[in-house]
């Protein structure tokens, strides 16, 4: 190992990979440290993923295997004990290649893709390696510290990539605790083969659907939200859940799973399957009060170690946000390499670029209305049975007195009656207002 680096990156994940990518193509010497036995091996994927930063370096992703599926069904469901209510989106009318689409992936099978391009590029990967601490000296950051033999390895410049709960940004003094607002997500991979998934999601070819559910029948009513997307021959299914609803839940996070699993909606998706994974990942969601600073002397956080991630159920972007921002903070130390000045000062436009970038701009927007659920839970709880149960009373056939059928417009009654009266009409007209103003701001 080198004595020194000019840059060393902790963690491999997308951000951190793309980043030493870049680096290395600009001639940089660049050491990235992974803990895991391969880049992905400790990653969850939970959302899906945008390949706008993607396609820009790789064009030829698609041909390399590194995702399952394109997504061409987005489905958003409120569930109650039994039921579903659902909006479902279909776009067939994308063609090749396809790159204004989002896909599904395997954190263990990108993650590897994306390293080993980083690794052709000229970028040292070392696996199984722990690092501790970022080294201070003088104040300034100076490298790291690892569990390998000759114990620290310095740099320029270093990158916390180390995902939420970064210790690099902590020991760094970058961020405080951990707030309980992160999220906690928990993901099952179960096999299927590929024909039963085309067949059972009406898809074709490498087509792909990603489904998300609200409501009591996916966390028990509390702030969270299941998922389901489909892999070439297999199924991710899981939660997200703050880890203050689960803490007020007072259950482990399996039984949750367990149940969102067991739904009837959901156990029917998933007959015939074989678990295959189960993995967990700490999401952060966190104000901008809660954020670590973003450059230092000799250090910049990027990815979810920087706390940018949109976990918003509409999108769940966190990966490309990811990307961009490791894409940012190399362009930025490859200009401080050249200025021979790795000072706070001289990494800062890497916090100007990326506040004026969809990074910022979608965190900034989407965690305000996650503000908004959580001192809401009645659009994660209540609302949502009310109104698959509104949904079903509306459709169901009653028989009147003389054994014919109740004409619709007594059923229609009798639908406003229980909004009147379990939903509440003046208060649900005022939770809809709070929700526009949260989404406008």
């Amino acid at each position: 190992m080198a004595e020194r680096f000019d840059v060393a990156i902790v963690g491999a994940g997308p951000g951190a990979s793309i980043a030493a990518y870049v680096l290395a193509k600009a001639g940089l010497e660049v050491v990235v440290f992974e803990r895991g036995d391969y880049p992905g091996s400790k990653a969850m994927f939970g959302g899906v993923l945008y390949t706008t930063v993607l396609s820009r370096f790789f064009p030829d992703f698609m041909e390399a295997g590194c995702v399952e599926r394109y997504v061409v069904e987005k489905r958003f469901s409120m569930l109650s004990k039994a039921d579903e209510l659902s909006l479902s989106f279909k776009f067939l009318s994308f063609e090749p290649p396809y790159y204004n689409h989002s896909f599904t992936a395997l954190r263990a099978i990108f993650d590897r893709y994306l390293a080993a391009k980083a690794e052709e590029a000229g970028a040292v990967i070392i696996t199984q390696t722990v690092v501790d601490e970022a080294i201070m000296r003088d104040g300034r950051v100076t490298g790291v510290r690892v569990r390998r033999e000759g114990g620290e390895v310095n740099a320029n410049v270093v990158i916390a990539a180390d995902g939420a709960n970064s210790l690099i940004a902590q020991s760094a003094g970058m961020r405080g605790e951990l707030p309980l607002s992160v999220i906690l997500g928990v993901k099952e991979v179960v096999s299927l083969p590929r024909s039963v998934i085309e067949d059972r999601f009406s898809l074709e070819g490498d087509e792909g659907a990603a489904y998300e559910y609200l409501g009591g029948g996916a966390v028990r009513g509390t702030m969270g939200a299941g998922f389901l997307y489909t892999n070439r021959d297999s199924i991710s299914v899981g939660f997200g859940i703050p880890l203050s609803a689960l803490e007020r839940l007072g259950v482990h996070p399996d039984v949750l799973l367990n149940e969102f699993k067991m739904h009837p909606v959901i156990r029917r998706l998933l007959r015939g399957t074989t678990p295959v994974e189960y993995c967990a990942h700490l999401i952060p969601e966190m104000t901008p009060q809660n954020l670590p600073r973003f450059v230092g002397d000799g250090i910049l956080v990027i990815g979810g170690a920087a706390g940018m991630v949109n976990a918003n159920p509409m999108f769940h972007e966190g990966t490309n946000m990811a990307m961009a921002s490791g894409v940012l903070a190399a362009e930025t130390i490859i200009q401080a390499h050249k200025a021979g000045d790795f000072s706070a000062k001289a990494l800062s436009p890497y916090v100007t670029r990326l506040k004026q970038s969809f990074v910022w701009q979608d965190y900034e927007r989407y965690q305000r209305l996650t503000r908004f659920a959580d001192t809401h839970p009645q659009f994660f709880g209540k609302y949502p049975y009310a109104m698959a149960e509104m949904a079903k009373k509306l459709f169901s056939v009653v028989p009147d007195n003389d054994g014919l059928q109740v004409p619709k417009r007594k059923l229609e009654l009798a639908v406003a009656d229980y909004m009147l009266a379990e939903m509440g009409l003046l208060s649900f007209g005022m939770d809809l207002m709070d929700a526009a103003k949260a989404a406008m701001l």
